[in-house]
């Protein structure tokens, strides 16, 4: 298990391990990089530096402070200062609480005791909300087959019956004008005949 001295790197003491190995690789780039700058002419390093920019190479303070040294060694080489891009830090200073009393690696003690209670909790909740929903979407679904089934449009569940009514209606109906019908040349014969 990693002890509180792996957090440390380059002279920076890192609040969590994942920090602290990313620091250790940026290190490790750097002193691959100072290797090579010996024999790069100037237009060279600047090229280096730019693309280091570019693809966000560096991302703690170790990789920081090579670039600073790298851009130094740009200027020293005669290239003007104000062609030399700034070093950007993609990172918010100010969001940082003020007033914590939390050293680095002071949340590591806590991760100790219980290392998998968050992970466990997290599933546990998305469980919980993943059954809610779907006794939720469970409700809705029957809840539409009812109204499907009680309606009084025709529909898939209940087209037959809403024909076989409809066609009893105009049944009924025809049947009644027929009647009426009948009964209006009945008087008529009546009156005709008198």
């Amino acid at each position: 298990m990693p002890d509180r001295s792996d957090l440390i790197v380059g002279g920076y003491f890192f609040g969590s391990f994942e920090d602290s190995a990313i620091a250790q690789k940026e290190l490790k780039n750097a002193k691959y990089l100072e290797e090579r700058l010996n024999s790069m002419r100037p237009s060279q390093m600047k090229s280096v530096y730019d693309k280091m920019l570019d693809e966000k190479v560096f991302s703690t303070p170790v990789g920081w402070e090579y670039l600073k040294y790298l851009r130094g060694r740009v200027v020293q080489s005669g290239i003007d200062e104000s062609e030399i891009r700034p070093i950007p830090l993609y990172i918010n200073f100010s969001a940082q609480k003020e007033d914590s009393t939390d050293r680095p690696g002071d949340h590591i003690a806590r991760e100790r005791i219980r290392p998998s209670s968050r992970r466990r909790n997290t599933v546990k909740d998305i469980l919980k909300i993943s059954v809610i929903a779907n006794v939720f979407l469970l409700i809705l679904v029957i809840l539409m087959f009812v109204i499907t089934i009680k309606s009084d449009n025709p529909n898939i569940l209940n087209y037959k019956e809403a024909i076989i009514n409809e066609y009893a209606s105009w049944e009924e109906e025809l049947d009644a004008r027929e009647e009426a019908i009948k009964e209006k040349e009945k008087e008529l014969e009546d009156t005709g005949s008198r």
